[in-house]
């Protein structure tokens, strides 16, 4: 009987120059990543086929190109290498949560100099804490919030649930976002009969802010110009800006556009805010009761500036 041929296992450095030359192309590429000469790339290659006893190329004037077996090893050899990144995510993972971390969500007209403000206060009394910050609407917030994927969240409008612990923070006036050229910027204070018939740029339906808007103008009887609806801030401002329309809205999100859009306080005062969630069972309450004191500053330092008509 003909004695069967034995093979040897693959090393990991013969993997790697297969891996490599797969998803660079070529040898010469491949040898470059790993940081080798061509000719130990090609050895590598060479006895790797030898050992498992696979044709895994075909070579074609000076090229190699995956034989059908050559692409299902490859498969298998990707699908190994991620788990082990899998693995090295883990394992800093780990790191992280040895020296602390926090995932906060914010709206994304948050999400600029104010939250970074915050971040910079906070990271001066935790500078090894690793911070994740997503910016997101509301509802998708909220939603992350009851399954536990955050540890803080600053959204608009209300939301209750009994293992969320909620307070407002950013309390301040309503004020008239207006196009620098507009002619009602020659006004001191802008009331409802002025704006009336103005078009609007709103935030869309059913959003906290917009019913707000819309409430407004119910308790007189009218109704809103709408002409555009946008879904974040910062487009709200932007169009604004283009002088397609005027808008009401907290002042905080002037922030990011000051050069470019005019503010007006508006009369009747009405009241606009932000909710702070977090769970009541939340991991790392330390560090969520030092965050939650330094947004508290940053929006103190806020409201005693006020609004302040140019």
């Amino acid at each position: 009987m003909a004695r069967m041929k034995s093979y040897r296992q693959p090393t990991l450095r013969q993997i790697e120059a297969f891996k490599a030359v797969i998803e660079t192309g070529t040898v010469s590429r491949a040898a470059e990543v790993l940081n080798m000469s061509q000719p130990a790339a090609s050895k590598l290659l060479t006895n790797l086929e030898a050992d498992i006893g696979l044709e895994l190329f075909e070579r074609r004037r000076g090229l190699l190109v995956p034989t059908p077996r050559g692409e299902r090893f490859y498969e298998e050899v990707d699908r190994i290498f991620s788990g082990l990144n899998q693995i090295s995510q883990a394992v800093n993972t780990l790191r992280r949560e040895e020296r602390g971390q926090l995932v906060i969500g914010v709206l994304p007209g948050l999400s600029g100099s104010f939250i970074c403000d915050v971040i910079r206060a906070f990271t001066r009394l935790h500078p090894d804490v690793h911070i994740a910050l997503h910016g997101r609407s509301s509802q998708y917030l909220m939603e992350w919030m009851r399954s536990g994927r955050l540890d803080l969240a600053l959204v608009a409008g209300r939301f209750d649930g009994g293992h969320i612990e909620t307070e407002l923070i950013l309390r301040q006036p309503v004020v008239c976002y207006l196009p620098l050229d507009h002619p009602l910027t020659a006004k001191d204070v802008l009331r409802l009969e002025d704006i009336a018939e103005e078009p609007f740029i709103s935030f869309m339906g059913s959003s906290y802010t917009r019913l707000q808007l819309d409430r407004i103008f119910e308790d007189q009887g009218l109704r809103p110009n709408i002409v555009i609806e946008a879904s974040n801030a910062q487009n709200v401002c932007e169009l604004v800006a283009c002088g397609l329309g005027i808008a009401l809205a907290h002042p905080i999100y002037v922030a990011e556009m000051a050069r470019d859009v005019a503010i007006r306080p508006f009369e009747p005062m009405e009241m606009a805010d932000f909710q702070l969630c977090r769970p009541r069972q939340g991991r790392s309450r330390r560090l969520v009761d030092d965050f939650i004191t330094c947004l508290r500053e940053k929006a103190d330092g806020m409201a005693q500036i006020g609004v302040s008509s140019p």
